[in-house]
């Protein structure tokens, strides 16, 4: 009996001993593991903050850029005095109902219906620009100063400067304003050439009031070369996402080294406020008409002497031209450069020194952003044929518009193509408000349910050619329309409202 109750007690310490031994063992496997998950968490901790401390570097570099250009962007408010009707008696009209029109009451009383007098109004305007030297040159956009009587110029320390316009071009907007100063901090220039679409830029302007002066914004690059944004301009703009509002216009977009990529223009927006798109002018485009006007005092353009329209599918299938790209001729300059190089009208420019043009807007920007006296080489559609003339460009004059079609009221006609048109006379001309001289057909007659209308003819468009007949009388007119059948597309150059303009449509089988 003792020995068994040993032995139990061997036994049951025997198994204290394991299960103290388990736990020792067990305790320490879990303080293992719950160091070994600690260690793996503050590592992963570790690299979170290395990555946010080079995120905050990042941004950092934001606000260093920010500091670095803002003091090279201005305010730009501009003055400007009108002059406005008013009436005593405010918008009532107390002898309205005694006179016939504003004609009758002038001419006996000499001023405008109802006692409406003149005065002097003053109309404020707001924009921003850009320090481009280091003795006064701010760059600013055109229609920031345009018609301005005064130009009032203020630092982004508050001090102010009175603005003296060096010049302006209206067809880049840009504007080139003087204040006399010397050490300012001037920007860098970059050459915008390298621009790539998705990189970083950073916009500083002036955005609805003088209070926000010197906002900054972020963004990116989000496209290139944007030309048909419904600007009428030279300019092939960058485009950004960085926020750019009203009072923006003529501020900096800048890079991440704080240098000028372009100068802050436009918006497209449906609000009148920002909806993720804006355009800036590139900066070479910039200091090229910057260095042109302080050197001349203006802007010198290449200018071959030529009105020119896009090509659609149907001027395209009139001329034979496989696709519909180049620019038309639609009139010729006598004595210009086009003149003398006996280009036609009709004639398709399709390239300049080898560089394909798309469409008019091409042409232009293209030839004016060579020198005057520079020759060039253009290739040329005539008659189904490829042909290349050489040519020097001359100095434009002025501006010489792409022509866009108008709507113009019409009236029924029956003939075939749904026109009838006129000889010019005296009585013709004067009720059209055209040149009795000008030699060609009027229309006087369009039916709305014709082709002709459908085409884009109006009532007072004066018919110069039909197809590559000369039209200088009824006569031709008709010899020409007679010549159309049924099938055909019929190609008219008009002269409306003094510009030149084809226009081809179909004619039903």
């Amino acid at each position: 009996m003792l020995a068994a109750k040993s032995s139990r007690v061997l036994v049951s310490v025997i198994l204290i001993l394991i299960g103290v031994i388990a736990g020792i063992l067990l305790t320490a496997n879990f303080n293992m593991i719950h160091s070994g998950r600690a260690s793996a968490d503050s590592e992963r901790r570790t690299q979170l903050e290395e990555k946010m401390a080079a995120m905050k570097d990042f941004g950092e570099g934001f606000s260093t850029v920010a500091e670095y250009v803002t003091p090279s962007v201005v305010t730009v408010e501009t003055e400007k005095t009108v002059k406005v009707n008013y009436s005593p008696f405010g918008n009532e009209d107390p002898f309205g109902d005694f006179f016939g029109g504003d004609d009758l009451f002038k001419r006996f009383f000499g001023s405008p219906r109802g006692g409406q007098q003149q005065q002097e109004q003053k109309l404020q305007g707001l924009g921003s620009g850009v320090i481009v030297s280091e003795d006064g040159y701010v760059l600013t956009n055109n229609h920031v100063i345009a018609e301005a009587d005064k130009i009032t110029v203020t630092l982004s320390g508050g001090k102010s400067y009175q603005g003296k316009l060096i010049g302006r071009d209206p067809r880049t907007d840009i504007a080139v304003v003087k204040i006399d100063e010397k050490g300012l901090p001037a920007i860098k220039m970059a050459n915008s050439d390298n621009v790539k679409v998705g990189q970083w830029a950073i916009a500083v302007g002036n955005p609805f009031s003088k209070s926000l002066s010197q906002t900054v914004t972020a963004g990116i690059i989000s496209g290139m070369s944007r030309s048909s944004v419904g600007l009428d301009t030279d300019v092939d703009f960058l485009q950004t996402d960085a926020a750019i509002n009203p009072g923006n216009s003529g501020g900096a977009l800048v890079n991440m080294s704080g240098e000028l990529l372009g100068i802050n223009t436009a918006i497209l927006s449906r609000s009148g406020g920002y909806e993720g798109i804006g355009f800036a002018i590139p900066a070479n485009t910039a200091k090229n008409i910057l260095e042109q006007i302080v050197k001349n005092g203006k802007v010198s353009r290449g200018y071959v002497g030529v009105g020119i329209q896009d090509i659609d599918e149907s001027v395209a299938k009139a001329l034979n031209l496989k696709d519909a790209k180049g620019a038309v001729i639609n009139q010729i300059v006598k004595d210009s450069p086009a003149d003398r190089a006996n280009l036609k009208t009709g004639d398709v420019i399709l390239k300049v020194d080898g560089k394909v043009i798309d469409d008019a807007t091409a042409l232009r920007k293209t030839v004016s952003q060579k020198r005057p006296g520079s020759d060039v080489e253009l290739t040329v559609f005539r008659d189904g044929k490829e042909m290349n003339v050489k040519l020097t460009l001359a100095e434009a004059p002025g501006e010489v518009p792409t022509i866009k079609e108008e709507d113009v009221p019409a009236k029924n006609s029956s003939v075939r193509l749904g026109i009838n048109a006129s000889g010019l006379n005296a009585d013709i001309a004067n009720k059209y408000g055209v040149n009795p001289n000008e030699k060609g057909v009027i229309i006087t007659q369009v039916d709305q349910n014709g082709p002709a209308y459908r085409g884009g003819l109006r009532e007072g468009d004066v018919v110069k050619r039909i197809g590559r007949k000369d039209i200088t009388s009824i006569k031709d007119f008709n010899d020409a329309i007679s010549e159309i059948g049924k099938g055909d597309t019929a190609l008219f150059l008009i002269n409306r409202r003094g510009g030149s303009l084809f226009i081809a449509f179909s004619v039903p089988n």
